[in-house]
Order: structure tokens, then sequence, then C-alpha cells
């Protein structure tokens, strides 16, 4: 998941905003990902909205790149 949000947000100009927040949101998942699980609810609670919050950039990139896709010409 994680590399997937960093392919996107490599395609995106350096200046656009939603590569820095994908950037941020990466960053925290390294950071999560990097401690063992422990087994309890809370840390499943915790990774579930790790990923949750990974899926939500994903599309979000891939909204950024919807407008690139040629939409079929009618008629």
């Amino acid at each position: 998941m994680a590399d997937d949000v960093r392919r996107h947000a490599a395609t995106l100009p350096k200046n656009d905003g939603r590569g820095a927040l994908a950037e941020i949101v990466l960053q925290e998942a390294d950071r999560r990902l990097s401690v063992p699980p422990k087994g309890t609810i809370r840390c499943v609670q915790n990774r579930a909205r790790l990923v949750r919050a990974l899926y939500e950039r994903l599309d979000r990139l891939e909204a950024a790149h919807a407008p690139d896709r040629a939409a079929p010409s009618v008629g």
C-alpha cells in the first residue's frame, strides 16, 4: 500500500501539496510500522487507522491523475 502511495506521489510536481501530504502520511506509516505489533486491540486499531490513511491518500493521488486519462469522445 505504501509503495503505491510513494509511486503516485513521485509523479506529482515538487510544488504540489498533495505530494507533501502523502510524504507526511508515509513518514507516519514508516514510524508506526517500525514498531513490532503487540497483538492488542489498541495495536490493531492503530494499524487499521494507518491503512485507512494510506488508502485515503492513495485515492486522492489517483484522483489527481484522473484528468490525465483521456475520456472517450462521444459521437
